[in-house]
């Protein structure tokens, strides 16, 4: 059952790091947003740091669990190429490779696990929390009650900090995107509940580092509260033994339209 429950959140938090819809813009961070909008659109390619963290507790035992994921993207189409690591209450689990590449509406992923390739294809919505690009761009169209909030250096670059967020239609539509109402579907969570729970959540807070040129240098998700409620829509009315301390969605970007091209590798391409 635990290993359950973890898999489940796990999912969510992946999943929805591709939230998204229309919402207000704060006046007083307009023309940030506009300049990063604008810059964004225009990058053809860019390094990331993916980190998703989730703190939780099951009964008497506690889990904490970081995954993280170092990419090279190729935007337009759409093609990536990274490496994931799990460490689950300090013990890191066996990384693994992934190769992803755009064909058409599908996506083409090949993953080297125990030094096996394995073919799997894919819809764009499952890969869509690997897609930087995508993610920034949904973030910096759909907020809203921002506010300049600092000042911080990131990996050298002065940038301006901004915080706000995700609220009420744009975490509903955030649910549709995702795809994560086919995961807790099966799980007897019908959409009617998702949006309830979706109500009841003040909302979920986002924060971006841009520069002065426009480049979203780093974004943070924090998806604790819309987590801790998809756990107590789970438990049915019943006591929820599940309490979630942490999830935290953070991704760092670099060497934008500097990533040298790469191809699959040929063993790979022979596992389809």
């Amino acid at each position: 059952m635990k290993k359950k429950i973890f898999a489940l959140a796990m999912a969510l938090a992946m999943a929805a790091t591709a939230a998204g819809c229309g919402a207000k813009q704060s006046s007083d961070v307009e023309a940030l947003l506009q300049k990063a909008n604008d810059t964004m659109a225009q990058v053809t390619s860019m390094s990331a740091q993916l980190e998703v963290q989730l703190d939780m507790a099951y009964e008497e035992e506690t889990l904490e669990s970081v995954v993280k994921s170092d990419m090279d993207l190729k935007l337009d189409p759409f093609k990536t190429n990274m490496t994931i690591s799990t460490t689950i209450n300090g013990q890191t689990m066996q990384p693994y490779e992934m190769y992803a590449v755009q064909n058409g509406d599908t996506v083409d992923a090949y993953m080297q696990v125990d030094g096996e390739w394995i073919y799997q294809p894919m819809t764009s919505a499952d890969v869509s929390q690997y897609n930087a690009e995508q993610n920034m761009d949904l973030y910096l169209k759909n907020i809203e009650a921002f506010k300049v909030t600092g000042t911080e250096e990131i990996n050298g670059t002065k940038t301006t900090m901004i915080e706000g967020l995700l609220t009420g239609d744009a975490m509903e539509e955030a649910l549709k995107n995702s795809g994560i109402e086919s995961t807790t579907a099966g799980l007897g969570i019908s959409a009617d509940d998702l949006v309830t729970l979706m109500d009841s959540v003040e909302g979920m807070p986002v924060k971006l580092w841009i520069s002065d040129d426009g480049y979203v240098m780093q974004y943070e998700l924090d998806m604790t509260a819309m987590m801790q409620g998809i756990m107590d829509v789970m438990s049915g009315g019943e006591e929820n033994p599940v309490t979630i301390s942490k999830t935290l969605v953070h991704m760092t970007c670099s060497n934008f339209d500097a990533v040298p091209d790469f191809e699959v590798p040929a063993e790979a391409l022979a596992a389809a």
